[in-house]
């Protein structure tokens, strides 16, 4: 499985008609970018594992799917003589469904002289497809035409989104309130609250301005949690827009996506509206991830409420995190009552097959518990160190070993970077930059009170980092991660990185794109700052 959101490679193929095909492309493929950036099918899955719910994953962490459409692509049956891609389980409606509802690009392969379906030819949901330009690869001249394919591949996986500088000019136009968000640069120290005002408005105009349903919808959402802290009337008018918008939604996965923004959106000002929507997600990933958000925002001020939501969780890591924090809240008051909790999450954690799941949703418990008992959380450290050291995939490893590596941080830091060391260190490892400067910072934040000039100098590095990433959306949120964590030891460094991430974000030339970075800056912005 490639790493998420690390710009891997997804083959989707019938078996019946292309797996010759697909194999050799992903031999090809593999040589070429690493066996760890190309999913194919389900051998690549570990045995216990929900199929969906990978597929699933996997599409959302490509940049690339690569469609292989044979001579009856589109008239394969089932067993009772239905087309398949009329049926809405079909794995590879699904798979090519997942693609096109998110910024993946999709490129159609077609072998023995199949023809380009047509509009007509393809379901509702798929009809994107047909607009997608594709590339024919015959037996014959296979070596040259996967050589093209590798090309146009690499062109797509080196193509940064946005300018590459940090404080490259935005794109709106001068006198605008988003054209002033370029323009000024945000002294946080002084609670400029008119600021924050003026570039929530424009992130406003610019997600109202979006044509595309689907993302005007995400945008809304997004805006709204950022709007949240100061002014919940307004963002409760833009859940509202973004909830209408979804009920005129036709494809499932983008409906769900929306859906699940707008339950976060809800969680912590109106958890019963949120719940409602929340079980009406019928995707296992969607719903666990909306009830999670519910759970947590519920912990603190009514924890029975939020376990008995963390209870019906199918998903086990949000599962166990969510019954742990609420054990940790519990522990003042009800020590039996948060024990046996923390005893179910970990008993969940390790039900879990996956070992790099089983690892993260170990580390993600001790990370709860380490405060009130900190042998116990030491000894589930290093359970999850053990389980994702036993990992066979170097990739895979190393991400494992990273994800407990920042849970680490804030109870024993220097663990922590021993620990990411060695992630990076592994082979092939491709820790993404973004996870970089989450640890770094995580440890530079850790460190403040006890080491202040190691901390300042690992700060020094997360920034170097962020800046060097191409991708304006990831660098944006990379800086903007690193500025909450520096805040409350250097409000004055912390105000000029968010600037420079509101300004990075601004020069986003997509739209959605642009409003979706902007409204994360914001978040951390308007979380991290006091308020007027």
């Amino acid at each position: 499985m490639m790493a998420a959101g690390g710009g891997g490679i997804f083959v989707s193929y019938r078996r019946q008609e292309s797996s010759h095909l697909a194999g050799r492309l992903y031999d090809r493929l593999a040589d070429r970018f690493g066996e760890d950036q190309v999913f194919m099918d389900v051998d690549t899955i570990e045995l216990g594992v929900d199929f969906a719910e990978e597929i699933f994953r996997a599409v959302e962490a490509c940049k690339v799917l690569l469609v292989i459409i044979g001579p009856t692509w589109l008239t394969a049956a089932d067993k009772q003589g239905r087309r398949r891609l009329d049926d809405p389980d079909d794995i590879v409606r699904l798979e090519v469904e997942a693609a096109l509802a998110r910024s993946v690009r999709v490129i159609p392969i077609l072998m023995e002289g199949a023809i380009m379906p047509t509009r007509q030819d393809l379901p509702e949901s798929l009809v994107g497809l047909a607009r997608r330009n594709a590339m024919d690869i015959r037996h014959e001249r296979f070596r040259s035409d996967a050589g093209h394919l590798i090309t146009a591949i690499e062109r797509v996986l080196a193509t940064p989104a946005t300018a590459e500088a940090l404080g490259a000019p935005g794109a709106w136009p001068a006198g605008h309130a988003a054209g002033e968000i370029t323009q000024t640069v945000f002294q946080l120290a002084s609670n400029d609250a008119a600021w924050v005002t003026r570039l929530l408005a424009g992130i406003e105009d610019i997600a109202n301005s979006i044509t595309d349903k689907d993302r005007k919808a995400v945008a809304l959402t997004g805006v709204a949690q950022a709007w949240a802290p100061t002014d919940p009337d307004r963002a409760s008018r833009l859940i509202a827009d973004a909830e209408r918008i979804a009920s005129s939604i036709t494809n499932l996965l983008s409906k769900e996506a929306v859906l699940t923004g707008v339950v976060q959106a809800l969680a912590s000002t109106d958890p019963d509206r949120a719940e409602r929507i929340a079980r009406s997600i019928h995707g296992p990933i969607s719903k666990a991830t909306a009830l999670n958000g519910i759970a947590q925002a519920l912990t603190a001020s009514d924890p029975d409420r939020a376990e008995r939501i963390a209870s019906c969780m199918h998903g086990p890591i949000p599962k166990a995190r969510a019954l742990s924090r609420i054990a940790q809240v519990l522990t003042a008051t009800d020590p039996g009552r948060a024990a046996q909790l923390f005893a179910d999450a970990v008993n969940v954690a390790n039900s879990i097959d996956s070992e790099p799941s089983r690892a993260r949703a170990l580390s993600g418990v001790a990370q709860n518990l380490a405060a009130t008992d900190p042998d116990r959380a030491a000894q589930l450290f290093a359970d999850a160190v053990s389980i994702a050291n036993s990992v066979d995939s170097g990739l895979r490893k190393a991400q494992a070993l990273s994800a407990v590596a920042q849970d680490l941080a804030a109870s024993d830091p220097d663990r922590a970077a021993r620990l990411f060391a060695r992630a990076e260190s592994i082979p092939s490892s491709a820790i993404s930059a973004s996870s970089t400067v989450k640890l770094l910072s995580a440890v530079a934040h850790a460190l403040v009170a006890s080491d202040p000039d190691r901390a300042a100098q690992l700060f020094s590095d997360a920034v170097n980092v962020a800046a060097s990433i191409i991708d304006a959306s990831s660098k944006a949120r990379a800086l903007s991660s690193v500025a909450q964590n520096v805040a409350a030891s250097d409000p004055d460094r912390a105000a000029q990185l968010f600037s420079d991430a509101v300004n990075v974000a601004a020069s986003i030339t997509d739209a959605s794109s642009k409003a979706r970075a902007l409204s994360s800056v914001a978040q951390n912005l308007t979380t991290t700052r006091p308020t007027n």
